[in-house]
């Protein structure tokens, strides 16, 4: 049986693919969306590898001690500006805790600091980063884009 870890992981993933779906205007031109994030591994405490050249594509990385798949950066198109995706991300995991039927887990978000573990980002937001919950490190330059 999966933790609860690992089905938030399942939930995001599956958001992650809606949310980068294309779709058609309303005179039927395809308007492309590239994907909304890209979920990183890293542990939780190691400090997160350079993602500046990720950022700087417009790509959000998305933090996480699980194994996922090795993220492809390349350029964004047809999707939020950077800073803006991030908020979304924050606020999206925040109101999913008190109402779970937004479709996005009940996950904790954090801001990761350049050299910070997703552990410490943890540890100063009050949460324990041990927990079964989901922990999705954002990096913090994503959110000044």
């Amino acid at each position: 049986m999966p933790t609860l870890a690992e089905t938030q992981l399942a939930e995001l993933s599956a958001w992650l693919v809606a949310s980068s779906q294309d779709e058609k205007s309303p005179m039927g031109d395809t308007i492309i969306h590239d994907a909304y994030g890209q979920l990183v591994t890293v542990a939780l405490d190691d400090p997160a590898p350079d993602l500046s050249a990720a950022l700087a594509l417009g790509c959000l990385p998305l933090l996480m001690a699980h194994d996922v798949p090795a993220a492809t950066f390349t350029a964004i198109e047809g999707q939020a500006k950077l800073d803006e995706r991030a908020a979304h991300i924050v606020w999206v995991a925040g109101a999913a805790i008190h109402d779970p039927l937004r479709g996005f887990p009940a996950c904790h978000v954090v801001r990761v600091a350049e050299g910070q573990t997703l552990r410490q980002a943890a540890v100063a937001r009050g949460i324990d980063p041990d927990a079964d919950r989901l922990l999705v490190g954002i990096p913090a330059e994503a959110f000044v884009q």
